[in-house]
Formats: structure tokens, sequence, C-alpha cells
């Protein structure tokens, strides 16, 4: 093969990229385009892939100057792209508020799903009578996306959720204030990312408690069981303080990489499990902790609302 036959392969990626840049500062600059917009561009990473796995097949299928073409019309239409989604995506810079609420009605039982990424989340057990015999009363602030609150009064079901934003990153911001009516049993799941968690239960019936998250803080504030009570936490770096009446039984299970367990003020560390337990009976909460890096902490004094 002679060396006139041999083409050196150009790509239009990193070109295209300064030039993106350059059109941005430009519609900054010229206001058409608000500097808060910018923290969209994090969203579209996995574009660069996208583009340079398209730019490289384009000049296997379609050698010569028809590859250069191809290639020069899949970079364009990407930085077309970046532009409009920056230019037109909901504005993350923008904080938004979402009220909901349902009536009790003849339920004894409920379940709250809450679905969120980087979130703050409260849960508090109200008394019917605040609520204006309401089930539930939701204050959502947030960014990005608009949650979606669904409540199926067929099982009493509850969801709270956010879509993923742009290209599976969550939106900047998602605080829920809950107010729960606690005349009625509950069984809650949160699943998330890096979140903060507080649960202030003292006064609700819980039959079950199941959270899936990454690196999160959980405050969990427990009434008097009813049965045998789960409760399942699992995730990355997890500090977790749970806090029930004097005298109630539990059981603490806590399994991972370097995981610390303080049980009614008895400390242990470990690199593998720590379980303690207190009391017996069929009224007692069952609880397991599971992550890469666990601090429990269990104690029989619920602090004052």
């Amino acid at each position: 093969m002679s060396v006139g036959s041999v083409r050196r392969y150009r790509s239009f990626f990193w070109p295209a990229v300064l030039i993106l840049i350059g059109v941005f500062a430009l519609l900054v600059n010229s206001g058409v385009i608000s500097t808060d917009r910018l923290s969209l561009l994090a969203d579209l990473w996995p574009v660069i892939l996208i583009v340079i796995g398209l730019e490289l097949l384009s000049r296997r299928a379609l050698p010569g100057q028809s590859g250069d073409v191809a290639a020069v019309l899949i970079v364009l239409l990407a930085a077309g792209g970046a532009i409009a989604y920056v230019a037109l995506a909901p504005n993350p810079g923008t904080t938004h508020a979402l009220d909901s609420s349902a009536a009790v009605g003849n339920l004894d039982h409920a379940s709250l799903e809450v679905d969120a990424g980087s979130a703050n989340i409260t849960v508090g057990g109200t008394k019917a009578v605040v609520l204006d015999s309401d089930l539930y009363h939701a204050h959502i602030t947030y960014s990005g996306p608009k949650p979606d609150v669904s409540f199926d009064r067929s099982n009493g079901r509850l969801q709270i959720s956010q879509s993923n934003s742009g290209f599976g990153f969550q939106s900047r911001r998602f605080t829920l204030d809950l107010q729960i009516s606690s005349n009625v049993q509950w069984k809650i799941t949160s699943n998330g990312g890096a979140s903060t968690e507080t649960f202030n239960l003292g006064n609700v019936p819980v039959g079950s408690i199941d959270i899936n998250i990454g690196a999160s803080r959980e405050d969990i504030t427990l009434g008097p069981p009813t049965g045998i009570v789960p409760i399942t936490i699992n995730g990355g770096a997890l500090t977790v303080h749970l806090h029930r009446p004097p005298g109630t039984g539990a059981a603490v299970t806590v399994s991972g990489g370097a995981v610390s367990l303080d049980f009614d003020g008895h400390q242990n560390r470990a690199i593998g499990n720590l379980q303690e337990s207190t009391g017996s009976g069929t009224d007692m909460y069952r609880v397991d902790v599971s992550g890469g890096a666990c601090t429990v902490t269990m104690d029989p004094n619920p602090p004052s609302d």
C-alpha cells in the first residue's frame, strides 16, 4: 500500500468543541442564554462518547470524502442539539413549589414511596384533625423536572417521584416536607441518591420502612411497634440514627465494610457484621442496615418534637 493511499484520521470533534464553546460564550455575553443554564452542559457528557463512536463508524463505513461529510454532519447535529438543550431545557437554577393532599376517607392502611436523586426529605406524623381529615399534605420545593405525585385510593398508595433530568442526571434540588396522618398504618419506601432524610414517626403506626439509597443521613424517630416491624436500609456511605420509646424491643444488624454500631450506649466497630438486640416478644423493631461504610445509632430516648 502506497503512502499516498493511507488516509490520516482527522477528527472533527475537538474543533467542534472549540466552536461550541465560542458559540455559548457569545450567546451568554449577548444575554440569549443565562449563565445558570450552563450547568446543563454537564448532563451532556454521554453525547461525547456517542459522537466519537458515530464518527468512527461513519469513517469506516464511508471511506473517502463521504466519510468526512458524514462525520461533519454528526458533529454539527450534536452541537446543534447541545445548544437547543441548554436553551430550552428546564432551568436548573429556577426553583418551583408543588403542593398536594388527599382525604383519608375510609383508609386504615397506606403506603408511601419516594423516588428522588439528591434530596432533602422530612416526613412527620400529624393527627388527622390538624390535617383537616386529610391523609397527607405534601410541600415540594424543586428545580428541574416537575415531580410526579400520584395517589391510588383503591390501595392507599402514595407515590412521589422526580424523573431524571436530561441524560440520566437527577435535578439539582428536591426538598420534600410531608405530613402524614397518624390515624392509619404506613409502609414507607424511599429510593434515591445522596439524601438527608428525617422521619418523625413517634405517633405514626408503622408497618415497615425500606430505604435504598446512595450516600445518606437518616434520622428516624419511632413510636410503639405493633408486631415485628422490619426496617431495612441499604446504601453506600450511611449514617443512621434511630430513636425508639424506652422499653421497646429492638434487634439491629449492621453489615458491609467498615461498620459502627452504638446500641443503647454500647459501642462496637468492626469490618463485616455487628449485631445487638434487647427485649423480645411479639412487638419489636427488626433493623437491618447494609452498606459500604455504616455508622448506626439506636437509642431508647426519642428527641422531643
